[in-house]
């Protein structure tokens, strides 16, 4: 089975356990859970969504990638959607929500560690603030997507860096099918600017993020016994359990969303200077990308008290009554039969 095949199936796996655990999450949250309030309420079901979305547009989209030397083609494996335009539009929407997503999760740390440390600035998310500081994540979305889109369009010199061994290992023509080239070299070795923006604003708009997420993690990690003191009993576990919920969220897209892509960025502006020959089915990688809404969710469920109280309450605890009822209706049953 080709690499991309398998990539789709996983990812189809993966969409849907992401959805049902996220709806589910949706679910709990609106209807159930009383210690998640607010802003954070807010906050929880926007994020699941994105999960949602993202691993939704993931399908349609269909990724894939090959890094050949000091190049990389990201395409799409969709044959349905016609024209090219609309896959490679879906293509730079994906790679954008992955930046909305880290943005996100930024926004998320910011405001606990006010929650935790200042409750005069968390009141600046209420009101008109909550819908700024939750739309702001769309802001270097945007300019990730659209610099993906715009800056990494094909020409003839980077078609031609990958043409043959695309058709190898493809059996595809570069021209029919929708793709970007990021080739951040000439055959001279100087910077092709286009390529290089991109390259630039993507790994600048990540390392601030990724920035705010440890300063604030590591600021309320330090802090947290001293400031845990204002808050009751009840409310110092639940503030723990939303610093674990936050950990687990900072450390998911750094094993599934920035790992797995790594390798496509980092390679083909090392090749040249390692004497690299590179020639690799990178696309695979994509599928441990889909895996991390899932993750996300469950692992929020896991760890926040009341919603693993709730589950065991009213979905194990009904369904094991109901798998034992029907276990001693059936012995019941057979006793009687026996008997007669």
């Amino acid at each position: 089975m080709p690499y991309f095949e398998l990539a789709s199936n996983v990812s189809k796996i993966a969409f849907s356990a992401g959805f049902l655990s996220n709806t589910f999450l949706i679910y709990l949250t609106v209807f159930h859970v009383k210690a998640v309030f607010g802003t954070y309420k807010k906050m929880v079901i926007i994020f699941a969504i994105l999960g949602i979305t993202f691993s939704g547009l993931e399908i349609l989209a269909k990724p894939f990638a090959h890094n050949f030397n000091n190049c990389v083609m990201y395409f799409s494996v969709n044959t349905w959607i016609q024209p090219q335009s609309i896959s490679q539009l879906l293509i730079a929407i994906w790679a954008g929500l992955y930046l909305v997503i880290v943005s996100f999760i930024s926004v998320q740390f910011i405001y606990r560690h006010c929650c935790l440390s200042n409750v005069r600035w968390a009141k600046k998310f209420d009101g008109l603030g909550c819908f700024l500081w939750m739309g702001y994540p769309l802001i270097p979305g945007a300019i990730y997507a659209s610099s993906f889109y715009w800056f990494c369009l094909p020409d003839e010199y980077s078609d031609d860096c990958v043409r043959e061994t695309i058709l190898k290992n493809y059996a595809l023509a570069t021209a029919d099918v929708a793709r970007f080239m990021v080739a951040p070299y000439t055959s001279e070795g100087s910077w092709r600017l286009n390529n290089s923006f991109f390259l630039l604003s993507g790994v600048v708009s990540i390392w601030l993020h990724y920035s705010v997420i440890l300063y604030c993690g590591v600021k309320m990690h330090l802090n947290m016994k001293e400031e845990l003191k204002k808050f009751s009993v009840v409310n110092r576990k639940l503030q723990r359990q939303f610093f674990k919920a936050l950990v687990f969220q900072s450390i998911g897209p750094t094993v599934f969303l920035v790992l797995p892509v790594a390798p496509t960025i980092i390679a083909p502006l090392v090749a040249p200077y390692l004497s690299l020959e590179i020639n690799w089915q990178t696309g695979w990688l994509y599928s441990i990308v889909g895996m991390y809404p899932p993750f996300d969710s469950v692992a929020f469920m896991l760890i926040v008290t009341e919603y693993r109280k709730i589950i065991r309450d009213r979905y194990l605890f009904v369904c094991t009554k109901r798998y034992l009822a029907g276990n001693i209706q059936v012995v019941s049953t057979s006793s009687q039969v026996v008997n007669n």
